[in-house]
Formats: C-alpha cells, sequence, structure tokens
C-alpha cells in the first residue's frame, strides 16, 4: 500500500542493498519456481516452514494491489515506500549474519540428513561385510560383530530420520552428537588404529559434531 506499487523484486533488491550485499549475477529463470515449490512443499509436510512453497508461488503471481489514496486524504500522512522503509530498518551485524545463513541452514540440516542416512544405508547394505570384517579383525566374535554392524547402521539411519523432521529434530542432532562421541571414544579402547586410517574416518568425525552443534543453535526460527 504505496503511491507507486512495486513488485517483489524490488523489495529482494532493497533488502540486498540496504544490507550491503553483492549485485545478483545470475537470474535463474521462471520455470524453476516450480520446482523450487515443489521442494518447499516436501519441507513443509516435514514440519520446517519453507517462505517458497506453491501456495506462496500462486499469490505472487496473483499480486495484491490496493489505492491509499482515500486514506492518505483523510489522515494527511504519506505512506513510507517499501524502499524507504527498508531503509529506515537499521542494518545490524544480526541482520547480515540472518541473511547469510538462511539458505546455509537448508544446506546444513539437509547434508546431515543424507550423511547419516547413506551413511547408515550403505553399511547395512553393499558395505555389510567390510564394516562387520573391521569388528572381527578387532577379535570381536562374529555373533557381536554381525548384531554390531546391524544396530550401529540402524542408529545411523534413525538419526538421519529424526533430524529431517522439524518436530524431532533437535533429538536427533542431540542423538548424532553422543553417537558420534561414542563410535570416537568406542575406537579408542577397543580399536585405536582406526585413528590413523588413511581415510581418516573417525577424524572426520569432529567436523560432524561441530556442523551439528551449529545445526542446533540455528535450529530455532523465533
Amino acid at each position: 500500500m504505496e503511491e507507486s506499487p512495486g513488485t517483489v523484486g524490488d523489495i529482494v533488491a532493497a533488502f540486498r542493498a540496504h544490507g550491503g550485499g553483492p549485485r545478483p549475477w545470475l537470474t535463474l529463470p521462471g520455470w524453476m519456481l516450480t520446482p523450487g515449490a515443489l521442494a518447499g512443499d516436501m519441507a513443509a509436510w516435514l514440519g520446517w516452514k519453507p517462505p517458497i512453497r506453491s501456495t506462496a508461488i500462486r499469490e505472487m503471481r496473483r499480486g495484491v494491489a490496493g489505492n491509499p489514496q482515500a486514506w492518505m486524504k483523510d489522515t494527511g500522512i504519506g505512506p513510507l515506500s517499501a524502499q524507504g522503509a527498508i531503509a529506515a530498518t537499521p542494518a545490524t551485524v544480526q541482520e547480515t549474519w540472518f541473511a547469510r545463513l538462511y539458505l546455509l541452514k537448508a544446506l546444513a540440516f539437509f547434508t546431515l540428513v543424507i550423511f547419516w542416512c547413506a551413511s547408515g544405508a550403505i553399511a547395512l547394505t553393499v558395505a555389510f561385510a567390510a564394516a562387520r570384517q573391521i569388528l572381527l579383525d578387532h577379535r570381536l566374535s562374529f555373533g557381536v560383530a554381525h548384531i554390531a554392524t546391524i544396530t550401529s547402521s540402524m542408529l545411523d539411519i534413525s538419526v538421519g530420520l529424526l533430524i529431517a523432521f522439524r518436530r524431532t529434530s533437535r533429538i536427533g542432532l542431540f542423538a548424532g552428537i553422543l553417537i558420534s562421541l561414542g563410535y570416537m571414544f568406542g575406537s579408542a579402547v577397543l580399536m585405536p588404529d582406526l585413528w590413523i586410517e588413511p581415510l581418516g574416518a573417525l577424524v572426520k568425525t569432529g567436523p560432524a559434531i561441530v556442523l551439528m552443534l551449529f545445526c542446533l543453535a540455528i535450529l530455532d526460527d523465533r
């Protein structure tokens, strides 16, 4: 409701300029809104609140317009333009961090879901014999090694699924941290040689824990 109607693109450009962001160097084609909205719908089904969903796209395409002239005449007040309202809002480091982290948040959670689910699924299927053999090589009995491999794989998949759903995401992140610490300390006691394994599988567990702590810190929307 301003004297000169604008578009969503104008609002985005005003926020970008106000936050000191770089000029956009790539404009995506309009047809990509459809798969993007479908991805948003899927995230909403999992309990998340993405801003771009099918309903939001339909409403933006329909447009919202109004005539403030009667209100201006009765009150004698001229409404700020969208750009003016944005410019009047303080651009602090909090806004800068929020803008930079907004899309990275989705990427971080998606990465953790894939990481945990894929790791468990691989160990439970194509790499099951190899994973079990590692335990057998460290003098565990066949039965114990077999059950431990299945259990750890199912735990990994469960953590990934818990993180995927918004309602259980916090539980999944805490569980992932505890399980990762358990893997690290358990290996240090039972299989210390895995710490110097060439591919550094256990060493990489540390950064995964840091990423889960990061996701816990930015989990809440408000």
